[in-house]
Order: structure tokens, then sequence, then C-alpha cells
């Protein structure tokens, strides 16, 4: 009779077991959800997990790593937070859809650098063998995990399009600088004087400072030369110099996670030098070098081949500069068009 009893029991429990078990992402993320805030992270781990593995709408699918991450961050686990952290990154840079933007990036490379550290000892613990035991009785048992303030992912909330709610302040150091070298070629026009392309070279930076996810507006300074070769009255072979001081504006438009393409504007001196006695002042001579106006404005395209490391590429730029007196007649601008490819660094 107790045997049919326990069998009528199970058959009864079963069912009503089954059905309180998730079956979607979205219950084993209100699952995942609920462990975290209990402090059970293990448990919290394993239901952002099958809610991963169960999602099939990749734009909510970086959620889920990023909600595992938090979990093993907070069950104190530096590796594997590490780990997920770095393929939530991954899967973000894969998603057309909802990319990330770039102050959610460096919060995430924020957490990964500050964990680098705790990694490590952790690892060096685990590979340290024991050398000696403890007696029960002289055990001390550690106060139990409290749960962090901080807020997982909800990857079905519509106002998080990102998937992502960090709370805490990034410890990683915040983007002060934006620095690019590029280098090309240059056609001059110098009134009738005819200067073959010339090499060029630009030295960028400034201050960048995010009006939104797709908008950043870079304040600072630039530096351009080109060297320009003539023939003395002797017949021998020279140069003069050209040399461009600028305050810059530049303004990059974000049209993908690791493409940007970028405007500038430069306002500032030209400075030619060496053209005493030269074809450019008939031969004359002169005091010094010849300072006068100078505007520069160009176009260009970044790739970011890391967050800090870009590839620039500039297919026009276009300066101008009213003649200064001194030039010979029929000179009445310095003007040049560019075209030049190079490297940036942002920090």
């Amino acid at each position: 009779m107790k045997r049919m009893i326990s069998l009528v029991c199970a058959l009864v429990l079963v069912p009503v077991l089954a059905a309180a078990q998730p079956d979607t992402p979205e219950q084993w993320y209100k699952e995942g959800e609920t462990q975290y805030n209990l402090g059970n992270f293990d448990k919290a781990i394993e239901a952002f997990k099958q809610g991963f593995a169960l999602e099939s709408n990749e734009s909510k699918k970086a959620a889920y790593l990023f909600n595992v991450a938090q979990s093993y961050r907070q069950a104190k686990n530096c590796k594997e937070a590490q780990f997920f952290y770095k393929r939530y990154l991954a899967l973000k840079d894969a998603d057309t859809v909802k990319p990330i933007t770039d102050a959610k990036r460096q919060e995430i490379e924020g957490l990964i650098r500050s964990l680098d550290e705790c990694a490590k000892q952790q690892e060096a613990i685990r590979s340290k063998p024991p050398d000696h035991n403890e007696k029960p009785d002289g055990e001390t048992k550690p106060d139990p995990a409290k749960p962090d303030p901080d807020r997982v992912a909800d990857p079905t909330d519509p106002k998080d399009p990102d998937g992502t709610q960090i709370t805490e302040t990034q410890p990683g150091t915040p983007r002060l600088l934006s620095v690019r070298l590029a280098g090309g070629g240059a056609k001059l026009s110098t009134g009738k004087l005819n200067v073959p392309l010339q090499a060029t070279a630009a030295l960028i930076a400034g201050y960048p400072l995010a009006i939104n996810d797709k908008v950043t507006v870079e304040l600072g300074g630039g530096f351009t030369f080109t060297p320009v070769p003539f023939q003395n009255m002797m017949g021998k072979s020279s140069s003069a110099r050209l040399y461009g001081l600028m305050a810059n504006v530049g303004g990059t438009y974000h049209v993908a996670p690791k493409v940007g393409l970028r405007g500038d504007l430069g306002l500032g001196a030209l400075v030619f030098g060496g053209v005493s006695n030269s074809p450019f002042t008939s031969f004359a001579p002169t005091t010094g070098a010849l300072t006068m106006f100078h505007l520069r404005a160009g176009l260009s395209a970044d790739y970011a081949v890391t967050p800090n490391v870009i590839v620039t590429v500039v297919p026009f730029a276009f300066s101008y500069s009213p003649a200064k007196a001194g030039l010979r007649d029929d000179i009445k601008a310095i003007t040049a068009i560019d075209f030049m490819v190079g490297l940036g660094y942002r920090m």
C-alpha cells in the first residue's frame, strides 16, 4: 500500500516539477536574475548559460555572456569573469543591430584590466600544493557572499538596447588623447611654376569629446610638412620647406563599431622657409621665412584595429594660403591637394 501511495505521489509531482523548470531564454534569465540577487552566483551562472544556449536572437545573446561574467566576478572567480567579458566584447563586435558604444567598451575593458592581477594571484594559489592540514576544530569559516549592487543585463528590456547595465565607476584609464600620424603625396599649386608631386606628412592630435554614440568631436592642433625642390640661379638643386601650424577641429561619425568617417578643419599659419634667391621669389633675397595665413580641410576614413590603434586613410585634403609679399607676382596663393595613409592612437 505504501508503495502504491509513493508511486501515485511521484506521478503527480513529476509533471509539477517539470512545469516549474524554465524552458525559454526569458525564463532562464529571470531565474538567473533571481539567483544573482540572492547571492547564489553559481546558480545564476548556470541559469544564464542555459538562457544563452536557448537564445535564438543573436543581438540578445551577448547580454547573457555579460551576465555570466558579472556572476563569475561576484563569485570571485576572476579568470572566468575575464574570459566571459572578452567573449561578450567579441559578440558585440559582430553585432550590427545593437553595436556596443565606445563608452560601454571602455567600461568592459576596464573591468577586464582590473581582474588581471586577481586572476594571476588565483592561478598561483591553485598551482601551489598544500603544505599542511588543519583540524576541523581550528577552522574558520568566511562570511557568506553578499550580492553586489550591480545589476545584471536584461536582454528583453527595450530600454537596454546593448544589454549592459553597469553601475560601478570604470577603473580603467579614460580616453584623454587622440594622435594620428600620416604620410603621402601633395600636389602643390604655386602660380606658373610647375612643382612635381611631393612627399608630405601630417601630425594631428586632440582631445576627443563624445557627443553621442555615433559622433565624436576632437579639439586640438595639427602640423604638416612638405619639402619643395627647386633649381637655383646656378642650376643646382635645392629645396624649400612648407610648414603648417594649425588649431584643428575634427569630427568623426561612427558608421560601424570599427569604422568611422572623419572630417578635419584647421586654421593657422603656413611658413615657407628656404625660399631666398629661389624661383618662388623671382631669385630675390628674403630676410627669412615667409609666413602667411593657412586653411586646411580634409576627409578621412578610420578603421579600429584595436580599441586604441586605428588605421586612417585620407583620400582628400585641401589647403589654401593667400600669397605673402615677397613671392613672385604670378603666385596669388599657395594651394595643395594631399592624399595620405597613416596610424592613430587613442587613449
